[in-house]
């Protein structure tokens, strides 16, 4: 079995606020904002949607992200994932507002590795 399970989808927007309204009108509503970057919803069905605002994306277009979360230890789902083939594209950072790997396909198309800020030792 996987250390990883199905989190959410991620849409990377410039602006989380105004795109709020055209989200809620499909049926989602704001369970979480966390600032003015990032705010999740969840529509009746429970799929969980993060509205994402990004600007480390090196002149990419990127629209969508596919969560996992860390259910087995951070280090076996990171194994994990290096030894199917994705590559690291950026590491948790201390601003960030959750602890994530970023990591991304052939392509480049991201996925992301959700976990706890591990505790310092």
């Amino acid at each position: 079995m996987p250390p990883i399970s199905f989190r959410n989808l991620a849409r990377y927007v410039q602006n989380v606020e105004a795109n709020l309204p055209l989200y809620q009108a499909l049926g989602f509503e704001v369970r979480q904002r966390m600032g003015t970057d990032m705010a999740i919803l969840q529509n009746e069905e429970g799929l969980k949607l993060v509205l994402h605002s990004w600007s480390d994306h090196q002149g990419r277009l990127l629209d969508t992200a596919i969560g996992f979360t860390v259910t087995g230890t951070l280090d076996e789902a990171r194994k994990y994932l290096e030894d199917a083939g994705f590559r690291l594209l950026r590491a948790p950072e201390d601003s960030d507002a959750g602890f994530f790997y970023i990591y991304g396909d052939l392509d480049g198309n991201p996925i992301n590795l959700v976990a706890r800020r591990p505790t310092p030792t």
